[in-house]
């Protein structure tokens, strides 16, 4: 589920989509997790290079980093910001670099609307008073558990229905069904 500290962590994002050409010279310069089915390159998924940089020591991160064309053509100021990251990143403890890693790779599954839309949800629910945000939070985690019929049962009820303002229903149907992807991998249409 996407939360505040995830949206947070996605903006290591500007790191993960760089070319991973100079760090994998074979199958074209792609690793074999970078190539589609038919063999053609396809484009560097979110946490791509942070998965496979992980195990490294972080000096030697630093150093692929700094040799990557992608990096390389990047302004000085842009190259600081990106080291930063990739600092900050490797300071966390092990199960939050994964979690993060986790984080951008579902970011990476969503569409261009339904990243539009977890934005705006996470904007409209930071103006929700404390208590309401638990709330819904809450609720979202229910939610992304329960089959697409077990949703729409839960949204048609009148407990969620007296629950929940217009604006909380809102937010929560259009997560509901984007979240569940963490736990089916896939997202659904809507």
């Amino acid at each position: 589920m996407i939360g505040a500290r995830a949206i947070r962590v996605l903006i290591l994002a500007g790191l993960l989509t760089l070319p991973l050409a100079a760090q994998h010279p074979v199958n074209g310069g792609n690793p074999p997790h970078q190539q589609s089915k038919t063999g053609a390159p396809r484009a560097p998924r979110l946490g791509d290079w942070l998965q496979a940089h992980k195990d490294l020591p972080p000096d030697q991160q630093e150093k692929l980093l700094e040799n990557d064309p992608g990096f390389k053509h990047l302004t000085p100021q842009r190259q600081a910001e990106l080291k930063e990251r990739l600092r900050k990143f490797n300071n966390l403890p092990l199960k939050q670099r994964a979690d993060a890693i986790r984080r951008m790779q579902y970011w990476d599954r969503l569409s261009p609307a339904q990243r539009k839309l977890v934005k705006d949800a996470h904007q409209q629910i930071q103006t929700l008073p404390v208590p309401r945000r638990l709330e819904v939070h809450k609720a979202l985690r229910k939610l992304v558990r329960m089959s697409p019929d077990q949703r729409q049962q839960t949204f048609d009820s009148a407990d969620f229905k007296n629950t929940f303002s217009d604006q909380e229903q809102t937010i929560l149907k259009n997560l509901a069904g984007i979240n569940s992807l963490a736990q089916n991998g896939s997202p659904e249409p809507h």
